[in-house]
């Protein structure tokens, strides 16, 4: 079963959403800020590598940063300060780092919006199906989902829909999209 990329998309952006936050920490000079950027990194490579994603080891690259300065002759104090310092550094490449990760996988949705826009434009001119509140919202994505994967003029649009996406997100993609004005009886 393919992995569901919208959910990859907002889990992604919900992390990066965290690093105004992260900086503000640090620049508060919050005592958790380190600790806090830590779990950020950690999550991010944890979430990155589920899904197969190479950028993990990038991620995994700064946090050895962090680590390899606990590994120096130091004092404790000088030690937490390098971290710090290290830390407040690389804020601006993980953040990037991130978005790059993120970036096909957020064009590929935007790609598919405008696809499932089109297709749900076409389907509402049809008439084809109409909006039944008996039946419920699931429903309607249902049929509109069955039309365009059974309709021969529809059905590319489906195929490049399910080469990008599985189709759990395809229909959660749909509804997202859907503009019930457009199939109401009448």
């Amino acid at each position: 079963m393919q992995r569901s990329i919208l959910q990859f998309v907002n889990q992604l952006d919900e992390l990066l959403l965290e690093i105004p936050r992260i900086v503000r920490d640090f620049d508060q000079k919050s005592p958790q800020a380190l600790q806090n950027l830590i779990d950020w990194i950690g999550r991010s490579e944890a979430l990155l590598s589920s899904h197969r994603v190479s950028a993990a080891a990038t991620i995994a690259g700064f946090k050895s940063r962090l680590i390899a300065s606990a590994y120096t002759d130091d004092r404790r104090g000088t030690l937490r300060r390098r971290q710090l310092a290290i830390a407040t550094g690389m804020i601006d490449e993980l953040q990037r780092s991130v978005q790059d990760a993120l970036r096909p996988y957020a064009e590929k949705i935007r790609q598919s919006r405008d696809l499932g826009r089109q297709l749900l434009q076409i389907v509402a001119q049809s008439g084809a199906v109409k909006y039944d509140a008996g039946l419920g919202f699931e429903a309607l994505i249902t049929q509109i989902w069955a039309l365009c994967s059974s309709h021969d003029q529809l059905k590319p649009f489906a195929i490049q829909l399910k080469i990008v996406l599985p189709t759990d997100d395809i229909r959660l993609l749909l509804a997202e999209e859907i503009d019930l004005i457009d199939f109401a009886k009448g």
